[in-house]
């Protein structure tokens, strides 16, 4: 198994067209051709810098984020999880610039340049690093990763293993992160309330 890691944020495409055999993706394409197998539930949290004004408050709201510069990676704002579920709902809009390099971006909201909405497991070892916090969207934005394959190969041996261990790997090292064994195809929802959706 060969591993890609250049930065490609719409790689779906070439899992379609065989040029990548495997994609860990929180996005679902309907009628795409491609089976999902669930890996981890992952918080989806605000990072900030220290010393920014809503790095006191406990929760955050979405007019919250109103006059915000929110750093985002180069896709469609229908794409992120903080869009469709927080911000799009209450009919707030922050500024957006896009950034394509997540060490970068960490490093502009520790500048005080913008905020992020990122996976917790992501931003984790910033945090502790002092460099950025995190603090809670909401009653808390959950989402689902999962190993996306062209339908019929995820049930060739060598693909089902290698999910399976991917996923308990994920689930026994990453912080932050919950099983997602169970299989489901739905989008990432705001769980009030509700850690994750397992």
């Amino acid at each position: 198994m060969d591993f890609k890691s250049g930065v490609t944020f719409d790689p779906q495409p070439a899992l379609q067209q065989g040029e990548l055999d495997l994609v860990m993706t929180s996005d679902i394409l309907p009628r795409s051709g491609l089976h999902y197998s669930p890996m981890f539930d992952y918080e989806v949290r605000l990072v900030l810098a220290p010393d920014h004004p809503l790095a006191a408050k406990t929760r955050i709201t979405p007019e919250d984020l109103a006059s915000e510069t929110l750093l985002i990676y180069p896709v469609q704002r229908s794409r992120l999880d903080v869009w469709r579920h927080f911000l799009q709902p209450a009919g707030v809009s922050p500024s957006l610039k896009s950034v394509d390099n997540t060490l970068l971006l960490i490093q502009m909201v520790a500048a005080r340049m913008g905020i992020a909405a990122l996976p917790h497991w992501v931003v984790e070892s910033f945090e502790r690093q002092g460099l950025v916090v995190t603090k809670t969207l909401g009653e808390g934005l959950w989402s689902r990763l999962y190993a996306a394959v062209r339908d019929g190969e995820q049930r060739q041996p060598i693909t089902e293993a290698f999910i399976r261990s991917a996923r308990n790997h994920a689930c026994d090292h990453l912080p932050f992160v919950k099983s997602a064994e169970r299989p489901t195809y739905d989008a990432p929802t705001v769980r009030p309330g509700s850690p994750a959706r397992l």
